[in-house]
């Protein structure tokens, strides 16, 4: 809500948003997260991963058949060696479902064999590490990079998908804002086949941003100098 929006901009300066120490932030940020859990936030127009509003515990025939699809899955790994950390289990409908499956692939003895992995050398393969990388965070900020690369004449394009909620494209916008360039083409939408794809805007230094409709991360694309 507008109040909501307005108590954090308010009260969660300089905060972390994963721990803020004032009250007044950590409630806000826990309303504005508890409504956030009820959309994907990788993509706020697909339906949620794990369901969000539970039915009753029935199933029909396709969700049955999906069920028996996923345990044959599973099977396979299982027949071959026993996997330590199965993710959870999604719909077939799901956005996700193919990252699902590339778990029992991956781990499958065939696909091993096929990559060359000698039995007992290599654990098991997990798609996300969840905390668990042996690394130091060290790098604050990439925008002085940006500013480097694209001031020595490279070009750059930077795109954001506008359903994208764990990365908005407003964040992205205001970084690319923050280098500074002048505008040499406002704000006017691209076409795909006729329809509006997203929207763009463009900076000196060779410096383009635009929106796409989908869900996908910021990406930054660099290109030769006079390319």
């Amino acid at each position: 809500s507008s109040s909501s929006s307005k108590t954090i901009l308010e009260h969660c300066q300089g905060e972390d948003y994963r721990k803020p120490t004032n009250t007044p932030c950590a409630q806000a940020l826990g309303t504005f997260n508890n409504l956030r859990s009820e959309v994907m936030t990788a993509q706020i127009l697909l339906d949620d991963c794990y369901l969000v509003s539970p039915g009753p515990g029935t199933q029909t025939d396709k969700s049955a058949s999906a069920s028996r699809k996923i345990l044959s899955e599973e099977a396979v790994i299982v027949r071959g060696r026993r996997v330590k950390h199965p993710p959870p289990r999604v719909p077939l409908g799901c956005y996700s479902y193919t990252a699902y499956l590339s778990y029992f692939w991956a781990n499958d003895v065939l696909t091993r064999d096929a990559l060359g992995i000698k039995d007992g050398t290599v654990d098991e393969w997990v798609r996300c590490h969840s905390g668990d990388l042996p690394y130091a965070v060290d790098i604050g900020s990439s925008i002085k990079y940006h500013r480097n690369v694209t001031a020595n004449g490279y070009r750059a394009l930077v795109y954001s998908g506008d359903h994208d909620a764990i990365v908005p494209h407003l964040g992205t916008q205001a970084w690319v804002r923050s280098l500074g360039f002048p505008v040499v083409d406002d704000w006017r939408a691209w076409h795909l086949d006729g329809q509006s794809a997203g929207f763009t805007i463009a900076y000196s230094n060779n410096m383009t941003f635009a929106t796409v409709k989908v869900g996908t991360l910021p990406v930054c694309v660099c290109g030769a100098r006079g390319h």
